[in-house]
């Protein structure tokens, strides 16, 4: 929320419908009550969604919080059926990042006149080029820059933006014109399009998972549940600590009570992923150090461990707040933009260490840049285009569009985008995921000339697909066992298996098979040897992705 409400040094004559990127009422601080009823409208759907209360799809409550489980879509099924094992993180930095602080255009005068309290100084600009360069504290993403781990897109945006928070949020989250969004995620359109099996067989891990409140929006789909939102770290680490959401025992010692009771170990059953979130969650770990417990950092270590555990996840959703700085801007974005760096710069160095920085693909996004003039409280308001970062070892490196003008400005201070978001959104489908042309077309709203994103040696091959591989794991049996038990399941096609067996601190236990099998179904027997008792996880590789399952050994 604002902490006051002067008028803006800069004033329109224009009404505030008249056009779409120029002020409207509740956008900016002068605004007075209907800006911050608009803040504390956001505020609640920001709340509402990242409770789950506010897309469909299966909840389930825990104490203070909820775990929003993502319904199947069409991205989501374009994930499953293309079998990649390609990793998408998105940060989403929530509030509207101000993009010319951002990426500062050091060498232009204009910027130090419009900005004469809350610009960078030039001599402090990390610097990219002759004319633009970095905040000062992005320290982490210039030595990525130089190394080639990070590639910077100026001036993102769309046509007839929308300065809602929450409106425009779901056009970023929908891949939609502002003009007519959906109802369904982009990403989770893809998913759906890639697993279409999903929809009537569940599957037994994630293949999206957002840490943090956010809008589940963006891997909305339309049936069977495919991916699932912690609202915090906490109830994450409980859930992979016990593979339950509920605690079963507390509850009244009376009738009310024992169907509470029942319930909730019904609730517990039933949720699909708890296996492959504790499998991964045990045997995955951090090579590397980050630079606080607490924030986007401790939501990038856990990622980090999921990807190095195996989860199988294809999407991560991550969130940092606090960018609506309509005052005190320079200190609070100083501190925002040292958290943004600091955290980055440690997942990419932790992924490096054994390779996993050419699986995964990190872009930051944000719902709207900021305006180019400072306002009365030595901040900004809502603004359009804003640049994007992208992260990994298969990035293509350097700037790609231009600084937009900041004399050439639509109405009321706005600056032009030079980059169609959906634009990015299509090549990161096409070439990172490796969906067709015309499968990108049926996703994306509107046609788009691609973006070289990638190193070509990472752009996937995208002729026609063969028919998606599908593996069947049927059952182990009998689970609880003693000694032996039987590890049944069903393949369409040959292929290399693997199957594993890990302690509840992730260390490997066993390993049934490494090697070529037919197409059919197979009985593979486990032996339990000298093992303890204990419960251990059962872990399958094979084309179509990772399953895993859990064993009870009672001696």
């Amino acid at each position: 929320m604002c902490d006051s409400h002067p008028h803006s040094p800069h004033q329109t004559d224009l009404h505030p419908d008249e056009e779409n990127d120029v002020l409207r009422e509740g956008d900016c601080l002068e605004h007075g009550e209907k800006h911050t009823l608009a803040h504390a409208s956001w505020s609640r759907r920001q709340f509402l969604q990242g409770l789950g209360l506010a897309a469909a799809g299966s909840s389930f409550g825990f104490g203070a919080s909820t775990v929003q489980a993502f319904s199947t879509s069409p991205l989501l099924q374009s994930l499953a059926r293309s079998k990649t094992d390609r990793i998408l993180v998105l940060v989403q930095l929530s509030g509207g990042n101000d993009g010319l602080n951002t990426v500062v255009p050091y060498s232009d005068p204009e910027y130090y006149r419009i900005r004469p309290s809350i610009s960078i100084p030039g001599n402090s600009v990390l610097k990219l080029s002759t004319d633009i360069g970095l905040h000062p504290s992005l320290t982490a993403f210039e030595r990525l820059y130089q190394e080639g781990f990070m590639q910077v897109l100026n001036g993102v945006g769309y046509e007839t933006p929308s300065l809602s928070h929450f409106s425009s949020t779901d056009v970023w989250l929908t891949g939609d014109a502002s003009n007519n969004i959906g109802s369904t995620g982009w990403l989770g359109r893809y998913l759906t399009g890639e697993y279409p099996e999903y929809v009537t067989q569940t599957p037994t891990y994630p293949l999206a998972l957002q840490l943090g409140n956010g809008a589940p929006l963006l891997f909305q789909g339309s049936s069977s549940r495919m991916g699932i939102a912690f609202p915090n770290l906490s109830l994450l680490s409980q859930f992979a600590k016990d593979g339950i959401l509920f605690d079963e025992s507390f509850a009244p010692s009376n009738s009310l009570g024992s169907e509470l009771s029942f319930m909730r170990s019904v609730a517990n059953d039933s949720f699909q992923f708890a296996e492959s979130i504790q499998a991964a969650s045990t045997s995955g770990s951090n090579l590397g150090s980050y630079p606080s417990s607490t924030g986007l950092s401790a939501k990038l270590a856990v990622t980090a461990k999921l990807i190095r555990g195996r989860l199988g996840a294809n999407i991560y959703h991550l969130n940092l707040g606090g960018f609506d700085t309509h005052s005190g801007q320079l200190t609070r974005h100083q501190a925002l933009m040292q958290e943004l760096s600091g955290s980055i710069g440690a997942f990419m160095d932790d992924l490096k260490v054994d390779g996993w920085d050419k699986e995964v693909l990190v872009m930051t996004f944000s719902e709207f840049g900021r305006r180019t003039y400072q306002n009365g409280s030595g901040g900004t308001d809502h603004g359009t285009s804003a640049p994007i970062f992208m992260f990994g070892g298969g990035v293509a490196g350097g700037l790609i569009g231009a600084q937009p003008s900041l004399t050439q400005l639509a109405p009321g201070g706005n600056m032009h985008y030079s980059i169609d978001f959906r634009a990015l959104y299509g090549s990161i489908l096409k070439d990172w995921f490796g969906l067709e042309t015309s499968e990108v077309q049926s996703l994306i709203a509107g046609s788009f000339t691609p973006l070289s994103i990638l190193n070509s040696s990472f752009v996937t091959n995208t002729e026609p697909k063969t028919q998606p591989t599908s593996v069947r794991l049927l059952t182990t049996y009998p689970n609880p066992f003693q000694t032996r038990t039987t590890i049944d399941f069903e393949l369409d096609q040959p292929q290399v298996i693997r199957i594993e067996v890990f302690d509840v601190v992730g260390k490997l236990v066993a390993s049934v098979l490494n090697g070529p099998l037919s197409s059919g179904r197979h009985q593979l027997p486990f032996e339990a040897g000298s093992l303890p008792s204990g419960t251990y996880f059962l872990r399958m590789t094979t084309n179509a992705g990772v399953q895993t399952k859990s064993l009870s050994l009672v001696r």
